[in-house]
Order: C-alpha cells, then sequence, then structure tokens
C-alpha cells in the first residue's frame, strides 16, 4: 500500500490547474508522447500566459500529473485525465489569475483527484492548521513543515500497511528523511502544490496572493466549522482515508467539506430509475468515445454526473447509486448496453451500441 502524497513537486508547479492545461492542452487521450515533448509544450502554455516559467520545471509537471494518475508513463490520458478534460474549462482568453480560479465543477474535481492521489498530505496540513493556526512561523520554515509532513503520512502508512515489502520501503524512507531533512528550497518545492490546492478548493486562504506564502484558515460565522474541520471529522486517519477512495466517496466527503448544500438525487428513498441518468449518460459517454478511447470508463461517467448534479443542481448522486441504476438499464437491454469486468469480477467498463445511441438521438431530435 502505497501512502497517498504526492512526492516530486515544484514550486513553479504549485498551482491544480496547470493539470488541466497539461491533459487538455499538452497530451492526448490515445497517442503516446515523449516526456520532454509534453515538457516543452507545457512550459510554453505557461509562457504564453504571460507568466515566467523554466523549461525544466515542465518535467515536475509531467511528474504531477503522473503523480496524480492522470496520465500514464506513456503520457496518455487515465480515466482521470479523461474526467479533467470533461469537466475542466480551459480558456487562455482570460487573464491569467482568473485561468486559475476554480469553478465549482473544477473545485470537486481536483478535490476528487488530489483527495485520492494525495489526500494524505491533505490531511497533515488541515490537521497543522486546525491544531497552530499557521503552517510557517520564526520557529518553523517550509523545510521543516516538508519533512514533518512526510514522515507523519508515511508513518501513518506504516501502520495499516501489512506487504513486507511495502513496510521495508517506508522505514527506509522515513529514517532518510528523518536524518536528512530538507535544506534550500526543497521544502517550498514539496509544500506549494498541497497548499495552493487546498487554496483553490476555498479551504485556507493566502494573505498575499501575490506575494509570501501565508496561508490561514478562513474566517467562519461563529458556529459554523471550517471546511478543513469538517475533512478531518470526516477522514481522521489513513485507514478512513482508504476506505473513502475504495468506496468511491470522495464526491460525497466533497460536498460536506465544500459546504454544498444538496439534496440527495433519490427517488422515493432508493436509486434513481435509469431513464432520468440515461441523457447524461450517453452525453458523457459520447464526448469520451469521440475521443478515440476504445472503452468507456463506468467510473469516469459515474463521477461527471456527480460533479455535473452536484454543481448544477445542488443534487448528490450516490456513487453506488448511479451504479445500480446502470446494472439495471443493462438487464433491460443487454445487447445495447455492455459491461467490461475488471480482474475482480466488477462492472468497469461500459460500450453502447451504435444502434441503441441512434434510436437515442433520434428519439430527442423528434422531440
Amino acid at each position: 500500500m502505497q501512502p497517498r502524497i504526492v512526492f516530486g513537486t515544484h514550486y513553479q508547479v504549485d498551482e491544480p490547474a496547470y493539470m488541466e492545461f497539461l491533459v487538455k492542452r499538452c497530451t492526448s487521450p490515445v497517442q503516446s508522447t515523449y516526456r520532454e515533448v509534453v515538457e516543452q509544450k507545457f512550459a510554453q502554455e505557461v509562457r504564453a500566459r504571460g507568466q515566467d516559467f523554466n523549461t525544466p520545471a515542465g518535467r515536475y509537471a509531467v511528474d504531477l500529473a503522473r503523480g496524480l494518475g492522470l496520465i500514464t508513463p506513456n503520457n496518455i490520458w487515465t480515466d482521470k485525465g479523461h474526467l479533467v478534460n470533461l469537466i475542466a474549462e480551459v480558456d487562455s482568453g482570460q487573464e491569467f489569475e482568473e485561468q486559475l480560479v476554480l469553478t465549482l465543477p473544477e473545485r470537486l474535481l481536483h478535490f476528487r483527484v488530489f483527495l485520492e492521489a494525495d489526500g494524505a498530505a491533505l490531511l497533515f496540513l488541515a490537521r497543522r492548521l486546525i491544531q497552530r493556526g499557521a503552517l510557517v512561523n520564526p520557529d518553523t520554515t517550509w523545510n521543516l513543515v516538508a519533512q514533518e509532513m512526510f514522515v507523519e503520512a508515511y508513518s501513518d502508512y506504516l501502520v495499516i500497511t501489512n506487504n513486507t515489502a511495502d513496510r521495508v520501503k517506508l522505514r527506509r524512507e522515513i529514517d532518510r528523511i528523518k536524518n536528512k531533512g530538507y535544506e534550500g528550497n526543497s521544502g517550498s518545492h514539496k509544500s506549494f502544490i498541497h497548499m495552493q490546492t487546498l487554496c483553490r478548493l476555498g479551504l485556507v486562504t493566502r494573505v498575499n496572493s501575490g506575494g509570501s506564502r501565508v496561508y490561514r484558515l478562513p474566517e467562519h460565522p461563529a458556529g459554523i466549522q471550517t471546511g478543513l474541520v469538517t475533512l478531518v471529522d470526516q477522514i481522521p486517519n489513513a485507514l478512513a482515508l482508504e476506505k473513502v477512495i475504495n468506496d468511491h466517496k470522495p464526491i460525497e466527503v466533497a460536498a460536506s467539506v465544500l459546504q454544498i448544500a444538496f439534496s440527495h438525487y433519490l427517488e422515493d428513498g432508493v436509486a434513481p430509475g435509469a431513464e432520468s441518468l440515461l441523457p447524461m449518460l450517453i452525453a458523457y459517454y459520447q464526448q469520451i468515445m469521440s475521443t478515440g478511447a476504445p472503452l468507456c470508463s463506468l467510473s469516469t461517467v459515474i463521477e461527471a454526473m456527480q460533479i455535473d448534479l452536484l454543481a448544477r443542481k445542488s443534487q448528490l448522486l450516490p456513487y453506488d447509486a448511479a451504479v445500480q441504476s446502470i446494472v439495471v438499464a443493462q438487464k433491460q437491454h443487454p445487447k445495447e448496453i455492455r459491461f467490461h469486468v475488471d480482474r475482480r469480477g466488477q462492472p468497469a467498463f461500459l460500450k453502447l451500441s451504435d444502434d441503441f445511441l441512434r434510436e437515442y438521438s433520434e428519439e430527442k431530435s423528434s422531440l
């Protein structure tokens, strides 16, 4: 079991929106690309927006995208890369700062992506801010923050990891970081992406957006807890984090942490009928398949629907309820709706027949 924390980062690659640039403008859903090509394209994307950016730092952007599970080692979109393509908006015509501000769908998207890949870091920083009110002070530097963050994250996972090889690796990393620590700008490199993501999610505030890195908890009316407190309440430790990810609950947690007022997308307390989800499902399916992808990830479609409903209609669609509805639809149309299963025999990919899509389009146009 690997700790959910992104290791290789860089102070210049500190914005979650950069991952939208990299996926949508610098990589392909189906065609492999040399790493150096992606690095150069990304640097050009940032500089085209009037920003100074070192081309060598582009490799850290690629590392971050891989660490977040957005692209494969061949720099092709993963299922989560397709989710970024469905949800993210990239508009080079806006002012640069406006391009970095996340819309509500993008906040839900990045919460989901970073929680799975970087949740241990986000939880450490949340606890630190809640307990101490600040991350750095005259007695604490970013180097110390980074050292404590990785040691605590790796130690938490050492407790819940049973695999001998993983335990040996974790112990070795803990000892190495304790003994060596970080020097120079290393702590800044390893801290800023996590903090800036929390800032863009609206969970912390940055006192001076263009200056020194001073982050604080946002002010809330008396009696209303901050989103970080909710995050730590719902995910108190590494074991709880693993359960949230494995049970497909990130969007449900996001709804509470980002303090979105919502109603449950249920019909009489049960899973929604397939007919009510079909328009969204088909729309996202067609978008994915139009990229040339051979199959459509079931999780990508469902998470796109979850984000769409929560952001646009303030309705929360539980993942399991969506799966149940699609399974019912598949049983009703076994030749038109097919599943490809994963190694555990669970539905993982979706394939809709051309006849089914054609009939749906004709019915829709006749209305």
